[in-house]
């Protein structure tokens, strides 16, 4: 079955096709390319599913931060305060009290579901392979409050064959459809779950693609935080029972 056939197939309501796919992600490398934001889009972009945006970062940890924590019952207060303690900058050298994290998001395209699923993994080191965050620390940093997100798991990467932390992708449909009107579905999708995976937050110049034609109608999109949390909410509790 080619690619045509493919997406022909898994087209409909809150589904993106893998035209769509190859499509945003390459208005999102170009974006990332003006302001030096390291996503890259690597594979076989001819064939669906073999193609996946990447992204690399290195931070610093604080020593009060709660991933220096090996203890993963530890309740976190203040997550919001803490989180934004990561710093990262790859040119500056830590802090005495500052260890490193190195961190990947890969964003691939499901063939099963017809949509985007976001796979990542972070290292409390160096190097990667050593010393990896598990699923437990990495729900320690999920606010449920805000997001209600707690369908992360551990899976194989479908195209590398290697462990990655992944977001379930059973809730996307109805994120999509939330954002129907948007320029790009992927950016509208990321700035969703993001935060689900160790606090990836999009900077604000990625959202003017998904502006659409009147740019005053942009705010119908994205009026504001509140209103993202409000339709994420609603579409959770709508899908709750499919991700069980």
């Amino acid at each position: 079955m080619n690619s045509s056939e493919l997406s022909n197939d898994m087209d409909g309501p809150g589904t993106v096709t893998w035209e769509e796919f190859v499509k945003d992600a390459k208005d999102l490398v170009r974006r990332s390319t003006e302001i030096s934001d390291n996503w890259e889009f690597q594979g076989d972009k001819a064939e669906p599913g073999q193609a996946y945006l990447v992204r690399h970062a290195k931070l610093f940890i604080p020593q009060d931060h709660p991933l220096r924590d090996d203890d993963e019952t530890t309740e976190i207060d203040k997550r919001d305060e803490l989180l934004t303690t990561l710093r990262e900058d790859p040119f500056e050298a830590p802090g005495e009290t500052e260890s490193p994290l190195i961190m990947e998001h890969h964003i691939l395209w499901s063939i099963s579901y017809s949509v985007p699923v976001l796979f990542f993994n972070a290292w409390k080191s160096d190097f990667p392979g050593i010393n990896p965050i598990t699923v437990e620390m990495a729900r320690k940093l999920v606010s449920h409050e805000e997001l209600n997100y707690s369908e992360l798991s551990q899976a194989i990467h479908p195209i590398l064959g290697t462990p990655f932390l992944q977001l379930h992708p059973c809730m996307t449909q109805e994120l999509l459809q939330i954002t129907a009107k948007s320029k790009n579905k992927l950016v509208s999708w990321l700035s969703f779950v993001g935060p689900a995976a160790l606090n990836l937050h999009l900077p604000l110049e990625y959202y003017e693609l998904t502006f659409i034609e009147d740019r005053k109608m942009a705010d119908v999109i994205y009026k504001s935080d509140e209103d993202h949390t409000e339709n994420l909410d609603t579409a959770i509790c709508n899908t709750s029972e499919k991700c069980q």
